[in-house]
């Protein structure tokens, strides 16, 4: 048997759409298996005033079946052969008869059958309530109170093989038929499981969503082609206009090509995020060209694309404007008006924060080999457009601006590109700075975030980070780990609270800290979203600097992929803890040896520090710096074999020495130098990570 069940309402919210669809898909799969029907396929549609399942295979009756049920203990049950009330009332509560009832075990048992019920009885209360349970962020009443629902539903379509079943939902009882478009096909269009998708089709709904991606997606792509352009397509806006309309008509407009002089990026923001309209360029360049996807057809598309060209002429002559005015001020005086504008309550103004990262980026350029002259320059104008109109209407652009003013004004070109990459990244998958300029200013930009937030006490809790602390702690890190620079963290923390400590508000090392700890654990989870290991990556965790964290995780994870790891972590997690016992610093002195393991584990030490120096060494050319919220770089490590093995190698060494020396023995001289060897085996392998916390 097969079922079509559609839900018609009024226009849905776009980003809505793919939410319901799983939503819903998932919904009918759970509650179909809990009434024990069995189903063959099931297939969702939506559109933006329809969602719907055709769901084949469907069983003529719920399956049957048969349980055991436990009862009260067998004494509880039955005195003296006779059944007692519990007996009694668990009997009456399966349904079954005391004299039916079993022991075993101790308990009485209860075996209960369920009957298939008819597929079609079932139904009507299970879609009913699919559609009252369906999740969504915000729902509404309408009418004489019908609803919750996210949009008020106008029609429903239920038919198992053909028949219409008997569902009623917010006074809306099901029918057989459907509705085609709104203009193109407002009437009644009879549907049923075979016919949904053609039937739709046929009156102008694209019902299926790839389908209409897809037609979206070649119309776009047409329409540039035909004219000589090309069609710029984000993934974002696809899927959004794919489920703003329900039979995509591309319609390309034009606009006056003196805005032609905006950056790019603005023309851009402005079609895209205000008008949802693709941009079109030619070679590198857009074009006074763009492309809107209309949900209708009518006669003459020229009234479409006037209508088009009109809303964005409104929109971009604003862009122009801002362009035009915020230019007749050097970026300079743009730098001033920060004054006005407030970080947070107890840290100061915007100008107050781009002061303290210009002094942190001081003191810290030299120490990174940076061009100083440039980064100078860039951060005495750090956030200066943050006042600019531009960035006012369009927060979307901060960055962007800095660098197109910046270029426009006759700036040292690479001011321009860091002041841009100052705010990089602007998301969590967006992209990094390209300048180590621009990556100092905006990971001290977090820093000085991070540090400020958590002296005042906000740091996030639950799910709440109402100040975007942990997107501040991502960025941080995601831009330590791609420059691959060897300052520790905690330095590049330190730098940021001395700059507010320099301003008279003292930010105590405990916040620091607190700080540190917060971003590790961000480096901690993009770590393991990557692939690695958890215990890979807390193992690692000891490494100061941020590329030094993810370069040891990885090599621990290729050493965790060898079955002999197990047995060298173990028995390095023994030798460690003996080592502590230690009372001194001093190297093993040969001449105190009474075993041949000593001599043994001796001779092994100088060469597993040698292959721990080689691995981090080469490990760094094979495993350059990466972005930690990317996936992990497929590169060869076979040139790492050598030095890997040698490593593990250590285990044939270790083993007798932990087994057959006595480490603690009276004499202090002797004792001591075993505990030096056991130092050795800690201190080499240590190197590495906290391998302690890798073994059983």
């Amino acid at each position: 048997m097969n079922l079509l069940f559609e839900i018609g309402t009024e226009e849905l919210p776009a980003a809505y759409v793919s939410r319901a669809l799983a939503h819903l898909e998932r919904l009918a799969a759970e509650r179909l298996a809990a009434a024990r029907l069995g189903f063959k396929t099931i297939e969702a549609y939506a559109t933006p005033r329809r969602l719907a399942l055709v769901v084949r295979g469907l069983p003529e009756a719920s399956a049957r079946v048969e349980e055991e049920r436990r009862g009260p203990p067998e004494k509880a049950a039955f005195k003296d052969g006779a059944p007692t009330p519990a007996a009694t009332g668990f009997a009456r509560k399966a349904g079954v008869d005391v004299a039916d009832l079993t022991a075993k075990d101790g308990y009485v048992w209860a075996r209960v059958v369920h009957e298939g019920e008819p597929t079609a009885r079932i139904l009507p209360e299970l879609l009913t309530m699919l559609v009252r349970d369906l999740p969504a962020p915000k729902k509404m009443i309408w009418g004489a109170g019908d609803g919750p629902f996210v949009r008020p539903v106008r029609w429903l379509v239920a038919r198992l093989d053909g028949e219409v079943l008997p569902v009623e939902v917010f006074n809306v009882s099901a029918g057989k038929t459907s509705r085609g478009h709104r203009f193109l096909a407002p009437g009644e269009v009879e549907v049923d499981a075979e016919t949904y998708r053609d039937a739709l089709y046929d009156a102008y709904v694209v019902a299926d969503v790839a389908q209409r991606r897809e037609r979206v997606v070649l119309e776009t792509t047409t329409l540039a082609l035909s004219e000589g352009y090309e069609a710029v397509l984000p993934e974002d806006l696809v899927e959004e206009v794919t489920h703003l309309v329900e039979w995509p008509v591309a319609v390309m407009g034009s606009f006056d090509d003196r805005y032609l002089e905006l950056p790019d990026e603005v023309l851009a923001t402005v079609m895209i995020q205000h008008q949802r309209f693709f941009p079109v360029r030619a070679g590198e360049r857009l074009t006074n060209r763009f492309i809107g996807v209309s949900g209708h057809q009518p006669p003459d598309l020229s009234v479409v694309r006037a209508g088009y060209e009109q809303v964005l002429e409104g929109r971009i002559y604003d862009a122009y404007f801002f362009w035009t005015e915020d230019l007749k001020t050097p970026l300079a005086e743009h730098h001033k008006k920060l004054t006005g504008i407030n970080f947070q309550r107890g840290l100061g103004t915007m100008a107050d924060k781009a002061e303290r990262v210009r002094e942190a980026a001081q003191k810290l350029a030299g120490k990174l080999g940076l061009d100083e002259g440039v980064l100078r320059e860039a951060a005495a104008l750090f956030k200066a457009d943050l006042p600019t109109q531009m960035v006012y209407e369009f927060p979307e652009l901060e960055g962007v601006m800095a660098r197109a003013y910046a270029e426009k004004q006759g700036l040292n070109p690479r001011v321009a590109q860091v002041l841009e990459d100052a705010v990089r990244p602007t998301g969590p998958d967006a992209p990094l700075p390209e300048t180590p300029e621009g990556a100092l200013l905006a990971a001290l930009d977090r820093a000085d975030t991070l540090v400020g937030f958590f002296h005042l006490g906000k740091k996030p809790s639950g799910s709440a980070d109402p100040y975007g602390l942990r997107r501040a702690a991502a960025g941080l890190v995601r831009i330590l780990g791609r420059t691959g620079w060897a300052q520790p963290l905690e330095d590049v923390l330190e730098v940021a609270a001395a700059t507010y400590r320099a301003r008279g508000l003292e930010v105590n090392p405990e916040a620091v800290q607190a700080a540190r700890a917060f971003t590790e654990e961000r480096l901690e989870s993009l770590l393991t979203e990557a692939g690695l290991p958890t215990l890979a990556v807390r193992a690692a965790q000891k490494a100061p600097s941020v590329y030094g964290k993810m370069l040891r995780a990885r090599l621990i994870y290729e050493l965790m992929q060898r079955p002999e790891f197990v047995e060298l972590t173990r028995l390095y997690k023994r030798a460690a803890n003996l080592a502590l016992q230690s009372e001194s610093a001093g190297e093993p002195d040969p001449a105190l040896f009474e075993t041949e393991e000593e001599k043994a584990l001796h001779a092994a030490l100088q060469p597993t520090r040698e292959a721990v120096e080689e691995l981090l060494q080469r490990g760094s050319g094979l495993l350059p710096p990466w972005d930690p919220a990317a996936p992990l770089p497929e590169t060869g490590l076979a040139p790492l074999e050598g030095p890997l093995a040698q490593i593990l190698a250590l285990a044939g060494a270790l083993d007798p020495f932990m087994d057959n020396v006595l480490v603690m023995v009276d004499d202090a001289a002797v004792r001591e130098n075993r505990l030096a060897l056991l130092r050795g085996v800690r201190d080499a392998l240590g190197e590495l990570g906290a391998l302690e916390l890798l073994g059983a």
